[in-house]
């Protein structure tokens, strides 16, 4: 069922295979991932990871990998957003990768959990001191604009976003805007290099988390279209179009995302709206050059969130039991390894797990292939020890 050489003939000739995950900090998902990766590298010629994670935060990940100076751990908690760097799962990621020494890594998501710009802008900042020191005062005044809402993460930064008044939104918008068009109208000036590539790419992040917040706000606010755009999904995309730049169109890329993020057609948060997923923008560019696998169980643990403002990024994570398996779900068929491509067009399963929820959609559309296991459990990191358990067995 998890055997990687398996998987991977389901995969055949793809060069971005997108290896998802119903929830973060789950063992077996982790695991999985960890193997299918060293499979893929080792035997078919993948050479990049792209992870669920700050892009501008990335960059310590990838220079630790080259040899940087730290621990594991302290690369794992800041190099990573929204935690996800904290898990065993991921230190034995990180731990492989580092001692392999010749596979790149990105971040591909917006910067700051989703909760301010400026680490992205703080990148720029130190791009245009190199090519016109005097542009730098674009950021500054980027950052001012958007210190009304950057937050820690976007467990804070919605709720900042929703109580500025329109002038304060708008000229947040427009500055990220004026620095975005600076530095793509110069491009000729400054080389059309990766550095400027990867400036503008920063520049992107920081509009996107801008735009994402909106996008939450409307939601808020019950004026969402019915198709949203997904700023953020977007920008994960645009971030493997980046990497295809950097190292050419035949690099072979293994990305790890939450299945609601690399499924092939557009994620739906509630019903009656959705919005494009990275795999839906993914699936139409590259098409069966781009494999989607879903990772789901049909029963365990998961974990949830909730707001913490004492809590490094505004939340804690705790770990919380699985419904049974909703009818007409992908779980309720039952553990196991499927190629959905076969079952397009069939009556199939109609939803999947999210989280301790079941999201609505056509599983065999969504996505290539799916490992069901049988019973999920979270990361070592978040399990109580037995002495903090409470049991009523006689």
């Amino acid at each position: 069922m998890s055997d990687p050489a398996r998987i991977a003939e389901l995969v055949g000739d793809a060069k971005i295979v997108a290896i998802g995950e119903n929830n973060h900090h789950i063992h077996e998902f982790g695991d999985l991932r960890n193997r299918l990766l060293r499979h893929l590298v080792e035997q078919h010629g993948f050479s990049v990871v792209g992870f669920e994670s700050g892009f501008a935060e990335g960059k310590l990940v990838e220079d630790w990998l080259r040899g940087a100076p730290g621990d594991v751990a302290d690369v794992g908690r800041d190099g990573f957003t929204f935690s996800l760097g904290e898990s065993p799962e991921a230190h034995e990621m990180l731990t492989w990768l580092r001692e392999r020494g010749d596979v790149r890594y990105y971040g591909l998501d917006v910067p700051s959990s989703a909760g301010s710009p400026v680490p992205a802008l703080e990148a720029v900042r130190a791009y245009l001191s190199t090519v016109d020191e005097p542009a730098t005062s674009l950021v500054d005044a980027a950052i001012e604009a958007t210190k009304g809402y950057a937050s820690v993460s976007s467990a804070e930064s919605p709720a900042k976003y929703a109580a500025l008044d329109a002038a304060a939104r708008d000229k947040a918008t427009a500055a990220l805007a004026r620095l975005d068009s600076h530095l793509t109208s110069l491009r000729p000036v400054y080389g059309d290099n990766d550095a400027q590539a990867v400036a503008e790419h920063h520049v992107k992040g920081a509009l996107r988390i801008d735009a994402y917040l909106g996008e939450i706000a409307a939601m808020m606010a019950g004026e969402a279209p019915a198709l949203q755009s997904g700023s953020r999904d977007a920008y994960m995309a645009e971030t493997v179009r980046l990497i295809r730049r950097l190292h050419g169109d035949d690099t072979k890329i293994v990305l790890m995302l939450h299945n609601g993020h690399l499924q092939r057609v557009p994620f739906s948060p509630i019903p009656g709206l959705s919005a494009p997923a990275a795999g839906t923008h993914l699936a139409t560019e590259f098409g069966d050059d781009y494999f989607a696998l879903a990772l789901t169980a049909v029963e365990g643990k998961t974990t949830g969130l909730k707001p913490d403002p004492a809590a490094r990024l505004g939340f804690t994570v705790y770990e919380q039991d699985l419904d049974a398996p909703a009818e007409g779900s992908a779980e309720i068929e039952g553990p196991g390894l499927v190629d959905l491509r076969p079952k397009r067009g069939t009556e199939g399963p109609q939803s999947i797990r999210h989280a301790h929820m079941f999201n609505p959609v056509d599983v065999a559309d969504a996505f290539d292939a799916l490992v069901c296991f049988p019973r999920s459990t979270v990361s070592g990191h978040l399990r109580p020890a037995p002495t903090d358990r409470v049991t009523t067995e006689g």
